[in-house]
C-alpha cells in the first residue's frame, strides 16, 4: 500500500510541474514597456497562446489574432519578413480567400491598442516586430465612400484612410 501512495504523490507532483508551465506563462509580461505612471490596457495575462504561438487569443473578448502582420510569419518567438499592405478592398478580398480568418471590424482593432506606450501602440510581448504605421479594418466609414476605418499603431488613433492606398492587415477570428 505504501508504494501506491508515493506513486500517486509522485504523479500528483508531476502534474503540479504541468500546470504551472501553461501556455498563458509562455507570453511574457510588458508593464515594464509603458510610459511611467500608465498602466497597461492590453496586459500579456489577457492573452492566451495557441497554435505554437502563432495564434493568441485575447480571453477579455474571445477573439483570436494572428500575431503576424499579414506578409510576416512567426518564427517561434517573433515575427520575420516584411508586412504586406493592400488598397482597402483587395484587404477584403485577402481575408476572404483565408479560411476562418477575416479583417477585424475598427473596435475589434481597437481592443488590441495598448495605451500605455507608442512607437508600436502594440503589447510587443503578444504582437512582436508590428510594423508602423496603419492597419485596416472592415468598418467603411458611414459618411463618405472612398474611407475605411483603420488604427495607426504608431500612436493607437483610430483614423479614416483611403480606401485606394494601402495598408497592412492583422486577422481575426471568432466575434460578431
Amino acid at each position: 500500500m505504501k508504494p501506491t501512495r508515493t506513486g500517486v504523490r509522485w504523479i500528483l507532483s508531476i502534474c503540479t510541474a504541468l500546470l504551472s508551465t501553461s501556455a498563458i506563462a509562455d507570453i511574457p509580461p510588458a508593464a515594464n514597456e509603458c510610459a511611467s505612471d500608465l498602466v497597461e490596457t492590453t496586459p500579456s495575462g489577457d492573452f492566451t497562446s495557441l497554435e505554437g504561438g502563432e495564434v493568441v487569443r485575447h480571453e477579455p473578448t474571445g477573439l483570436e489574432w494572428r500575431r503576424c502582420a499579414e506578409g510576416m510569419s512567426w518564427t517561434g518567438t517573433g515575427c520575420a519578413g516584411s508586412a504586406d499592405t493592400w488598397t482597402w478592398p483587395a484587404a477584403l478580398q485577402h481575408a476572404d480567400a483565408t479560411s476562418g480568418w477575416r479583417l477585424p471590424s475598427i473596435s475589434e482593432l481597437r481592443s488590441i491598442v495598448e495605451r500605455c506606450r507608442t512607437a508600436p501602440a502594440v503589447n510587443r510581448q503578444v504582437f512582436p516586430d508590428t510594423p508602423s504605421p496603419s492597419f485596416w479594418s472592415s468598418s467603411p466609414s458611414a459618411g463618405r465612400s472612398d474611407l475605411a476605418w483603420g488604427v495607426n499603431f504608431h500612436n493607437g488613433f483610430d483614423l479614416w484612410l483611403s480606401k485606394s492606398h494601402p495598408f497592412r492587415v492583422r486577422l481575426v477570428r471568432g466575434g460578431q
